[in-house]
């Protein structure tokens, strides 16, 4: 891979204030790009703010479900080059109930195709690309998380929608599909397991994952290597998907 490509580039990472998203931003910041990151909480915001110190990454706040602010973002950039859609909501058990339901179809997939579809002129006109962040349950769904992997299934197929349709832009579209990956969202996740042991069992490399080697994919799909590469979906999950 090339690593000067990435100098001077735009990338807006959603939901890139810690975990995959600020592997990311981490790693496409020390190759001269431009990375703004989005968070939506107060909270999250003042914390980035005392703990990062790249000087390449920007914070921005950002709610998904709210198109006005999705289009004052959308007014702040000039240019953009890659979209990485990192942002999820996961809410667990709760989901069942309809209100919990639908919050998380609000942020994870109609959020996602908010600004996907604010941004595309920006990306058709640097025939950039985009790189939506799925997850294994696509495979094996969460039996106390319907909403969640519910919306990361269709996440994968509006993925290759968007490449089919949008080729004509000059703008490739994929999908990286984490397993078990060390953060707050696993965390969450196994609260709704019983032994976590299984788990690892079922997993080929006996392990969980950590971010930067999801962040490593992402890079992949974003870069020349991947110039002939749109509507696919690659899983950083040890296995855990054939299993």
């Amino acid at each position: 891979m090339n690593k000067k490509q990435f100098k001077d580039k735009i990338i807006l990472i959603t939901g890139g204030v810690r975990g995959i998203g600020l592997k990311c931003a981490e790693k496409f910041s020390l190759l001269g790009s431009k990375v703004i990151v989005t968070c939506k909480s107060n909270t999250s915001y003042d914390h980035f703010k005392k703990s990062c110190s790249e000087k390449n990454i920007q914070l921005e706040k950002l709610d998904l479900t709210n198109e006005l602010s999705i289009n004052i973002l959308h007014k702040k950039l000039d240019k953009l080059d890659i979209l990485i859609n990192n942002a999820t909501l996961l809410k667990g058990g709760i989901e069942y109930r309809i209100e919990n339901f639908s919050d998380v179809v609000n942020v994870n997939l109609m959020g996602l195709m908010r600004i996907c579809h604010t941004f595309l002129p920006k990306l058709a006109l640097s025939q950039g690309n985009i790189v939506n962040i799925s997850s294994v349950s696509t495979k094996s769904p969460m039996s106390k998380a319907p909403s969640y992997s519910a919306t990361k299934s269709a996440i994968e197929s509006l993925t290759k929608s968007m490449a089919s349709c949008w080729a004509t832009h000059k703008v490739r579209v994929n999908c990286v599909a984490p397993g078990f990956i060390e953060g707050t969202t696993l965390n969450k996740i196994l609260e709704s397991y019983d032994n976590n042991d299984e788990i690892v069992k079922r997993i080929p490399l006996k392990r969980f994952g950590f971010p930067e080697e999801v962040a490593e994919a992402v890079m992949f799909l974003t870069s020349n290597g991947a110039s002939y590469i749109t509507g696919s979906t690659i899983f950083v999950d040890g296995g855990y998907s054939i299993s």
